[in-house]
């Protein structure tokens, strides 16, 4: 099975790539027989692909992975060992702190997820960064995610999206304000940095010259249904509400990719 899929790779209508690292559910047998039983899988960004599919229609350029972040989390860095699943590529919890595996799993199985699900992706976004640097000299990486609640016992409500740019240091100032304009414009709350900042992705490419990155989070209430969320896998939708989401995301990005054409707004950054 091909880990991900790409999607108007040779169309440089826009000079952006969207990342979608966190919205797979595949996972390899091996995987599946050493499992707990019962473990859920959770906190998927579930939905997201069907979600931003306009992207596609438009002509964006897109990368969606296929594989569950509980293979192997493209947006950690490849070198990070921990127990919470914050701190390590290759989870031994799921994001609840319950144990995966039976057995720890052994460093020829971590060494084989990290060449068949961690590189080829970050290897597929690098050339997609680079066909797209070529033709507009300036690239705009997008990583879009989406989350119940605040994590770690965070008490201030949840906003209905999050957009994290490291304090401006991955992205301009410009770009994180125009963002949180339009989401505004289309009636959302939005929350800068807080409290997520953007991951290993963002950080990583931002790294990069003329290119900006920033972490694009909603919250699933706003597209999912209209409910609290625990650990639990997700099958289902609100159609109604998961349509109005996506009219009013069409229209927000709609306007920004006029905005990253012309730049003029986004220029002294």
């Amino acid at each position: 099975m091909k880990p991900f899929n790409t999607y108007n790779e040779e169309k440089h209508t826009y000079p952006i790539v969207i990342s979608l690292p966190h919205s797979g559910t595949w996972i390899p047998e091996e995987m599946r027989s050493s499992l707990q039983k019962d473990v859920v899988l959770a906190n998927t960004d579930w939905f997201l692909p069907e979600l931003y599919d306009f992207l596609i229609a438009k002509g964006c350029t897109v990368i969606e992975n296929r594989v569950s972040r509980y293979v192997a989390d493209p947006n950690r860095e490849s070198q990070m060992v921990g127990t919470n699943y914050q701190e390590t590529v290759i989870y031994q919890q799921n994001t609840f702190g319950k144990a995966l595996y039976t057995e720890k799993l052994s460093s020829d199985i971590i060494t084989e997820r990290l060449e068949n699900y961690y590189w080829p992706y970050h290897q597929a976004l690098q050339r997609l960064i680079d066909a797209k640097k070529s033709r507009f000299g300036k690239v705009y990486l997008i990583d879009l995610h989406s989350f119940a609640e605040y994590p770690n016992g965070d008490k201030n409500t949840p906003a209905d999206f999050v957009i994290g740019n490291q304090l401006d240091q991955t992205s301009s100032t410009k770009l994180r304000k125009l963002l949180t304009f339009l989401l505004e414009e289309a009636g959302y709350s939005v929350s800068n940095n807080h409290p997520f900042r953007g991951g290993f992705i963002t950080r990583h490419f931002s790294e990069l010259p003329k290119i900006e990155t920033l972490q694009l989070e909603i919250r699933y209430n706003q597209y999912i249904e209209d409910r609290s969320f625990g650990e639990e896998v997700l099958t289902r939708y609100d159609s109604e509400l998961f349509s109005k989401a996506q009219e009013r995301l069409e229209t927000v990005f709609e306007k920004l990719l006029v905005k990253l054409l012309d730049r003029k707004d986004l220029k002294n950054e």
